[in-house]
């Protein structure tokens, strides 16, 4: 008998749902954002912009959301009156030193309260003096998108210029790309990379948002320890705006049977996987927590490059997989910049029996990516489940849908 196709509802993308968001807050007429990200760090940010748009308080909190922080502290400094940002311990922790730096040399006004380069920050909104401002992103391409995106509120518009190797570049396009689609100019000259943005309002009745190929990985992940099960996941689109789409060559080398259409897409493990595979994460690092945790599970022997900036997520998320693989008898190696699975015997249910939690770090991707192995025993349990609720909130309810 052919194995029914299991379908799971993916969220929206909290990326271009965020971006969204502050165009919307920038525009003068409001556009209708349709399917927007269900997400906590999502529904955080639009209750920001909407305090900060009413005018009511000075002090926002953006809970443990380091995109919201960075979005928020670029908007602040361009806006007048006095603002204070901070977020929850886990945040405060994050870096943010390359877009107070940045910010501050563009003569905007901005306070480190605690220990200098993080949160919490008192902000002295103003209009910049300095018309060009040179960012460096190679922590994270947020700090460029929150420039990018605040530049086009400056009166006389904004140059950005990037320095160094941006991370996560991808993003990066994904901002320009919905910048371009709301009708803000943008134009790129010279090298280094410097963007011209005018000083533009926003223009877009109806926007509708795709769905999100980061949070995708960890079905692609189960899909591949479930032999012969057909999983469908639609509304992923072939012409995305998200970087991270390349899972479906990642997963494909490992040996994943993936099938593409317009507005879907259709997996299902089909003869051997892969005996090893290398992968550069460093456009792409949301992916690496699924692709480590698959190739350990399967047995796969995996070289991945790129992984720097995996130590200033959430967790230090290198240190996050190496502990938990570790539990489950699969020791990794992790030097500065690359992370090395050893082939080995795949997981099996008996051999996934009796581990206890695995340690989440609060953090939703690792979370998610070890949660995944309940498609081979569901008595694995980790800690804090609910912090995937920063991302996707469904994904125990969908990931029911295999475990059955």
């Amino acid at each position: 008998m052919e194995q029914e196709t299991i379908q799971i509802t993916l969220p929206s993308s909290k990326s271009i749902s965020n971006r969204w968001l502050v165009l919307d807050y920038m525009s003068r007429t409001g556009i209708k954002i349709k399917n927007i990200s269900s997400s906590n760090d999502t529904q955080q940010l639009g209750r920001l912009l909407h305090q900060l748009k009413g005018g009511r308080r000075h002090n926002f909190d953006c809970r443990d959301a380091a995109t919201v922080a960075r979005f928020m502290m670029a908007l602040l400094s361009v806006t007048p009156g006095s603002h204070t940002l901070t977020g929850s311990e886990q945040l405060c922790k994050r870096p943010m030193e390359q877009l107070i730096d940045a910010l501050r040399k563009a003569g905007c006004s901005i306070k480190c309260t605690g220990e200098e380069g993080f949160l919490p920050v008192k902000i002295e909104g103003i209009i910049p003096t300095a018309q060009r401002i040179q960012i460096d992103c190679s922590v994270s391409s947020q700090y460029a998108s929150a420039i990018l995106l605040a530049a086009a509120t400056m009166p006389q518009g904004g140059m950005v210029e990037l320095i160094g190797a941006p991370a996560s570049e991808p993003y990066i396009d994904m901002t320009l790309k919905v910048m371009e689609q709301a009708k803000v100019q943008c134009v790129l000259k010279g090298n280094p990379p410097t963007y011209y943005i005018e000083h533009t309002i926003p223009q877009c009745d109806v926007v509708s948002i795709e769905k999100d190929w980061s949070s995708a990985s960890y079905f692609f992940e189960a899909a591949s320890l479930l032999p012969g099960v057909p999983v469908r996941l639609p509304g992923l689109q072939r012409d995305s705006l998200q970087g991270d789409q390349v899972l479906r060559d990642i997963f494909d080398n490992m040996g994943l049977t993936v099938n593409q259409a317009d507005q879907s897409v259709e997996i299902r493990r089909q003869g051997d996987m892969a005996g090893s595979i290398e992968v550069d994460f460093y456009n792409t690092p949301d992916l690496l927590p699924a692709v480590a945790v698959a190739c350990a599970a399967l047995g796969i022997e995996g070289h991945f490059t790129g992984v720097q900036n995996l130590r200033f997520k959430e967790s230090n998320r290198l240190q996050s997989i190496a502990e938990g693989l570790a539990k489950l008898g699969r020791t990794i190696e992790v030097d500065e910049t690359t992370m090395t699975i050893p082939a080995g015997n795949p997981f099996t249910r008996e051999s996934l029996e009796g581990i206890g939690a695995i340690d989440s770090h609060d953090d939703h991707r690792i979370a998610m990516a070890f949660g995944a192995l309940k498609v081979l025993n569901p008595s694995i349990e980790v800690t804090n489940p609910d912090c995937v609720s920063k991302s996707f909130p469904d994904f125990w309810k969908m990931l029911d849908r295999l475990t059955a």
